[in-house]
């Protein structure tokens, strides 16, 4: 009688065997149909915008949000306008969604954060890049300034120049002097180099 039960538990163990790997391959053909499917509308819609067929659209980006619990975290499309003012409208965009909800939960709070974060990096760029922008306007400004001095200045004569040069001679003497006796009213005194000698 054992022999009996266990050749019968074992083909119920094989029924169940099969049935489990008939689930397992309906659920992962479902998957993979599912898969291809969403693939396929996007190989799809990819392909009619780069023949022209089809215009971007604009509006995907912005999409409902459904409520989520502590934990969760929102799917969101990083936002990058086109410039750096139109990045920081869209991050506060962001802000401005996550705790517009009347009782906003950890993953809102986590979002507004990031945005916040997102947004003053941004600002911090822009204010780089005006700084960078006004520093090459005042060096191109200088630039053209000196060119003007240079072209509308008449060359000195043998006389001026010799006394352009005694004047920087002059100065140059009198900063070494001044140098000097600041030293020595500090306390430097100028001594010889000692020579000593080694046998």
């Amino acid at each position: 009688m054992n022999a009996i039960m266990t050749f019968a538990s074992a083909a119920d163990q094989m029924q169940r065997y099969d049935a489990v790997r008939r689930r397992n391959a309906e659920q992962a053909y479902h998957r993979q149909a599912d898969y291809n499917g969403r693939n396929q509308k996007m190989l799809d819609d990819l392909e009619a915008l780069l023949t022209g067929k089809k215009e971007p659209d604009a509006g995907q980006e912005s999409r409902e949000f459904k409520k989520l619990d502590a934990g969760q975290v929102k799917q969101i499309a990083l936002p990058l306008g086109k410039t750096l003012e139109e990045t920081i409208d869209a991050w506060r965009d962001v802000r401005r969604e996550a705790i517009s909800a009347p009782e906003p939960t950890t993953a809102d709070h986590q979002l507004a954060a990031t945005a916040s974060a997102k947004i003053m990096e941004t600002e911090a760029r822009l204010a780089l890049q005006k700084r960078e922008q006004s520093q090459m306007e005042a060096e191109s400004s200088r630039a053209k300034v000196e060119a003007f001095k240079v072209v509308s200045m008449d060359l000195p004569t043998d006389l001026e120049r010799e006394m352009l040069l005694e004047q920087k001679r002059f100065a140059k003497a009198i900063s070494a002097y001044s140098i000097q006796v600041e030293a020595k009213r500090n306390g430097f005194i100028a001594e010889w180099p000692s020579y000593n000698k080694i046998a």
